[in-house]
This record gives structure tokens, sequence and C-alpha cells, in this order.
């Protein structure tokens, strides 16, 4: 089996405050002869101007859900 990190930059609508935002997934790839067996995101960076400021303590990251889901 092989685990690897892949890095993809999405625009997504917030949906938190329905604008849209480019963030970085960063994924966790479990794999074995090209196929994957699982993919699990370990990391989102967003480029909201507002959570540079605050350092991301005032997003409640409802995001992850909207991009695991479509990935699922």
């Amino acid at each position: 089996m092989e685990e690897k990190r892949e890095r993809e930059w999405k625009t997504i609508l917030c949906p938190g405050r329905r604008e849209r935002y480019s963030v970085m997934c960063e994924w966790e790839i479990l794999s074995e002869k090209g196929r994957i067996l699982k993919r699990d995101l370990k990391q989102i960076d967003c480029s909201n101007p507002e959570l540079a400021a605050l350092g991301g303590a005032d997003c409640d990251w409802s995001c992850e859900a909207a991009i695991t889901k479509r990935q699922g």
C-alpha cells in the first residue's frame, strides 16, 4: 500500500459567508496498485482575508463538511 499527500486549490461558495473563496485542500491518500482505497481531508487553508486578520479563530469550518461530501 502507498500513502501520500496531495494538495489542490478550489474556489468554493463558503457556507458561512455565502461568498466565493479560494481554498487549499490537503488530502492524505491511501492507495494500492493505483486504486484509491481511502482519501481523508487533513487541512483546509482559506483565502478569506477576515480569517487572516483573526487567525482563523472565528471560522467554524463548515466548508469542511461540504468539501468532503462532494469528494465521497
